[in-house]
């Protein structure tokens, strides 16, 4: 199996997989420490949770540790082994967090070893290295659920198959080539916009970008070129689809996905899914067979030596 077909394979196991997860009880006073796709997870729980949790990148706590003073702080990665994380969960024991909890996938990691407790996030994998999905969507919901009692949506598999329809159109429209990509949301659609950018990175060596429509619209529009592939995606009680289709009479490549209308948990799922398998089924059109961050050897190691 190569990393796209494991990439697919990894984001269908989520519709069986994620229900199945045992997500720990809500907690007071969060803290939530991530960078990269863990980042927008953290992030997700502070948007979700009304203002009463807490989100910021590893350096922040390590520039500042008084930020962790009093509070119930988690780090989340993956491997567990980012020395950022590590650096700023040593920090935060020093400088009064009430406690620190390591949410990973390998809880002997070193990460783990310095924290007082350890959230496992289990969930399935083919066992080929590929761009994260499932282990996001399970990351996602561990911090929702320390910030403010979720419940996962009962029609997942409807939620799914929606974002595999919008997918399928807007990698249509796209097409299989794009110098840069441009990917607009706002609220939790935002945070759907930067995970995605991520995967773009990841998968294809693109440049690209995230902002919330406003931001855009203030700065950044004017550094759009013909080349750029531009995704809006919006909610009901916004205006993004007018941006979407001025864009498009100016001349430039812009696709409108309307998510409707939906609560706040399934309006992070379902945009999650979309940019998942939009990038899957273009990659396809693509015919790859690998993730770009997987060929590139020589970035790939200047990106662990400054990470591990």
């Amino acid at each position: 199996m190569n990393a796209i077909e494991a990439m697919q394979a990894e984001i269908e196991y989520q519709v069986q997989d994620l229900p199945k997860l045992g997500l720990p009880k809500a907690s007071e006073n969060c803290l939530f420490v991530g960078a990269g796709d863990s980042y927008v997870a953290s992030l997700a729980a502070q948007y979700v949770s009304g203002g009463h949790a807490l989100c910021c990148y590893p350096t922040d706590v390590i520039l500042n540790p008084s930020v962790a003073s009093d509070r119930n702080m988690y780090v989340v990665s993956i491997s567990g082994n980012t020395r950022a994380n590590i650096m700023a969960a040593q920090a935060a024991k020093k400088h009064g967090a009430r406690t620190t909890t390591a949410i990973t996938a390998r809880p002997e990691s070193r990460l783990a070893r310095s924290c007082d407790e350890v959230i496992q996030l289990k969930y399935r994998s083919v066992g080929v290295t590929t761009a994260g999905t499932i282990s996001f969507a399970s990351s996602i919901l561990a911090c929702l659920s320390l910030a403010k009692q979720v419940r996962l949506p009962a029609s997942l598999g409807r939620i799914y198959r929606q974002a595999s329809d919008q997918a399928e159109k807007a990698a249509g429209k796209i097409g299989s080539r794009g110098s840069s990509y441009i990917i607009l949301g706002n609220g939790t659609l935002y945070l759907a916009s930067l995970y995605g950018v991520l995967k773009f990175n990841e998968v294809f060596g693109a440049k690209a970008f995230a902002y919330p429509v406003e931001e855009f619209c203030h700065s950044p529009l004017f550094s759009v070129s013909r080349g750029d592939r531009i995704i809006v995606m919006g909610a009901e009680g916004d205006d993004n689809g007018s941006l979407s289709e001025r864009l498009c009479q100016e001349g430039f490549s812009s696709v409108y996905v309307d998510f409707g209308k939906k609560e706040k948990v399934e309006l992070l799922l379902q945009p999650t899914f979309f940019v998942q398998l939009l990038v899957v089924k273009l990659a396809q059109k693509r015919r790859l067979t690998s993730c770009y961050f997987l060929k590139n050897r020589s970035l790939l190691r200047v990106s662990s030596d400054f990470i591990y």
